[in-house]
């Protein structure tokens, strides 16, 4: 999951073998870097953000950069 892709100007990446461990580092990265608080609606957009490496949603979040 991408940072960029919810919209910030940002370049943290999480990565994780399992959506909770991707929505912990998202999380905890929202509220140190952004001061942001998750949300439900914003969790429900970050989990539609979370894709697999080799996907073309990944070389469009890189292409992005």
């Amino acid at each position: 999951m991408h940072c960029r892709d919810v919209g910030m100007n940002c370049d943290f990446v999480a990565r994780g073998s399992t959506e909770q461990e991707i929505m912990d580092q998202a999380g905890r990265h929202a509220q140190q870097a952004h001061n942001m608080t998750v949300t439900p609606e914003l969790a429900d957009k970050v989990k539609g953000l979370i894709h697999d490496e080799s996907s073309d949603a990944h070389r469009q979040s890189m292409a992005r950069r």
